[in-house]
């Protein structure tokens, strides 16, 4: 990639600090495993949280506590060409009012996209509409109970509640991948809706987990079947590679999770050329981190005269991490937007502890976040 005049055009000087002192924070371990700690005992003793909220990391990977409050930040990176797409950060559904309640935000969402074209698609994660333990039953083949029977009836009423404001709406709603152990499940509830939204264009797509073994197999097979409608599939590796690893251990039973990092970067490889392949009618949505791959990808559009912006090929990061992917994209021409979440801080507290641990966790990413940091503050320092 080409480097832009600033990797963070979105951002001030004091953002780029506050960023710089957070990461450095997530470097060590031993403070992230502090702060969850702390993090449990507030929201046991129902602490105030407001005190703390530098602490929780909720400014950087957070765009605010509803999409009103979200149009600031989101406005001002579209300045830059990086569009977005509103998440809504609720991962602790448990019943019926809270499932209708994240069907209330996704709609909010998607009506906020049909107004404005920062937002060129909207976001569903499957179990904030309905019971994990219903999408496990269904996985597994167990019947349901006449309760499950009218609760599942109900899950199908709000995706496709949703599926069809997205449809009028001219945008694209994504569905998230789940656990494998549910994702039979979802597969049951989500592809009948996207065959039957997807006739004319893309209204439908599902995320493909590559850290899964015979993911590219299953995105061939989905290819090959959409004859009579456009596939739209986002392409991750995958988010949950320790609970995958640490349940197929204490199940006895062989881990889903490719045996190695390279099996798992050659099936994501495969399915980069395979989505480029097949631009001319299906979306392919490329979600990742990794320059090497977004580096291959952008040398394989020149090579073969495709053009970054084509219409069915997207980029996408994390609000909060590699803005300098994203923002260096932009100024390239490719379609790119930020996965930004946003939510009341307590309920945004376990998405921010998933963001510390990974960033925790995966030390060269964070040691290469500061460095950008570092030489962009010191850029604007020597051109002040």
């Amino acid at each position: 990639m080409t480097p832009t005049t600033s990797y963070y055009p979105h951002k001030t000087t004091s953002d780029l600090r506050a960023s710089l002192v957070l990461f450095q924070l997530l470097s060590f371990p031993f403070f992230v495993r502090i702060a969850l700690f702390a993090w449990r005992l507030i929201d046991f003793f129902r602490i105030p949280l407001s005190p703390f909220i530098r602490l929780t990391g909720y400014y950087q990977f957070c765009a605010g506590k509803d999409v009103t409050s979200c149009t600031e930040i989101t406005s001002r990176m579209a300045d830059f060409k990086v569009k977005s797409v509103l998440d809504y950060a609720n991962e602790h559904s448990e019943n019926e009012t809270d499932f209708d309640q994240n069907t209330s935000a996704i709609l909010q969402t998607i009506r906020a996209a049909a107004k404005s074209n920062v937002y060129p698609f909207a976001v569903l994660k499957p179990t904030a509409i309905g019971s994990f333990l219903l999408f496990e039953k269904k996985s597994n083949g167990i019947s349901f109970n006449d309760a499950e029977v009218i609760a599942w009836k109900q899950i199908k009423s709000r995706l496709e509640s949703c599926a069809s404001l997205a449809a009028k709406s001219g945008i694209v709603l994504m569905v998230d991948a789940e656990e494998s152990w549910i994702q039979l499940g979802v597969d049951a509830l989500v592809l009948p809706v996207l065959k039957r939204f997807n006739t004319e264009r893309v209204v439908v797509a599902i995320t493909l987990q590559f850290y899964l073994k015979g993911t590219f197999d299953t995105y061939k097979q989905l290819i090959d079947d959409a004859s009579q409608y456009s596939l739209g599939v986002k392409l991750v590796r995958g988010a949950y590679i320790e609970k995958e690893n640490k349940r197929a251990k204490s199940l006895g039973i062989s881990s889903p999770v490719c045996d190695t990092k390279a099996q798992t970067d050659n099936q994501y490889r495969q399915a980069l050329a395979l989505g480029l392949e097949n631009l001319p009618k299906h979306l392919c949505i490329i979600a990742t981190h990794n320059e090497p791959d977004i580096q291959w990808v952008t040398q394989s559009c020149k090579q073969n005269n495709i053009l970054l912006n084509h219409k069915n090929l997207w980029f996408s990061q994390l609000y909060g991490m590699r803005d300098y992917i994203s923002f260096s994209l932009a100024s390239l021409g490719a379609n790119v937007f930020k996965y930004v979440p946003f939510g009341p801080l307590r309920q945004s507290i376990p998405y921010l502890m998933r963001r510390a641990i990974e960033n925790s966790s995966v030390k060269s990413q964070t040691t290469l976040e500061r460095k950008m940091l570092k030489e962009e503050i010191a850029r604007r320092k020597t051109n002040a």
